[in-house]
């Protein structure tokens, strides 16, 4: 790769870098400010526990009470919950940018369309989640929950439980990121991570199975709005214009 190229994609890099950090302190800030009230996010709260009860898929006590019954469970839980998110879906955005273009797009197109859903659900809807709950534990603590970044507690929202985009952002990440690889083993490991955060974000107290269908639903829609509009772009693209050089060279090989 010359000089210049390198310097080109590094460039590149950096822009895209850049956008998703400006994107990602929007996205908390507003998600902050419209915080709901724990009395409200409590009162919501149970009245999505009254749905899942009727719907017969009220398993999140079950669930937590068996994992915590197995310390390794509760590890495993813990550690799948905070390092298969956020570490996660940076190391999906890197890979994405250096193998599939496209792909990187469709994912951060995404997230900033489930994003900005979200955030009108967190404003009109604040629900907390079940470790603020009577009855539930929330086993991540703090530290955990900050990786490498100290932040004040106070800056998160507490009560936007509802959707999960722990699993719904890291189920599209896992999906486009497995579509760039062609061996089918490699796939399935760059899917596991969807199906694995669903589960710890409930056996942990931080979301109730209602909250991974619906985050799941709402990432999963914007990505298949993303994608069709990416392919109906391309379909509509007009053809560029060829290089006269590319009509000569055809015309010698003729």
């Amino acid at each position: 790769m010359s000089t210049a190229v390198h310097r080109g994609a590094h460039a590149d890099g950096q822009r895209a870098a850049a956008v998703l950090a400006a994107a990602a302190a929007v996205y908390f800030a507003v998600r902050k400010l419209v915080e709901g009230t724990p009395e409200l996010a409590a009162r919501n709260a149970d009245r999505l526990m009254r749905v899942e009860h009727a719907m017969g898929i009220d398993v999140e006590r079950s669930l937590q009470k068996f994992t915590l019954g197995h310390p390794a469970l509760v590890e495993w839980g813990n550690h799948t919950y905070v390092w298969l998110h956020w570490p996660f879906l940076v190391l999906a955005f890197v890979v994405l940018f250096a193998r599939d273009r496209s792909a990187y797009q469709k994912l951060r197109d995404t997230l900033f369309a489930s994003g900005a859903l979200g955030l009108v659900i967190f404003a009109v809807f604040p629900a907390a989640p079940p470790r603020l709950m009577p009855g539930f534990v929330g086993t991540v603590s703090q530290a955990e929950r900050q990786h490498f970044v100290q932040y004040p507690a106070s800056w998160a929202n507490r009560v936007a439980s509802m959707p999960s985009f722990h699993v719904g952002w890291t189920l599209v990440a896992a999906i486009l990121l497995a579509s760039t690889f062609k061996s089918h083993i490699v796939k399935v490991i760059a899917f596991l991570p969807g199906p694995l955060v669903a589960i710890a974000v409930v056996t942990t107290g931080n979301h109730y199975v209602i909250d991974v269908i619906i985050g799941s639903a709402v990432a999963l829609t914007a990505l298949h709005i993303v994608s069709r509009r990416s392919a109906e772009t391309l379909v509509s693209a007009p053809a560029l214009p060829q290089p006269a050089f590319l009509h000569a060279t055809y015309r010698l090989r003729r």
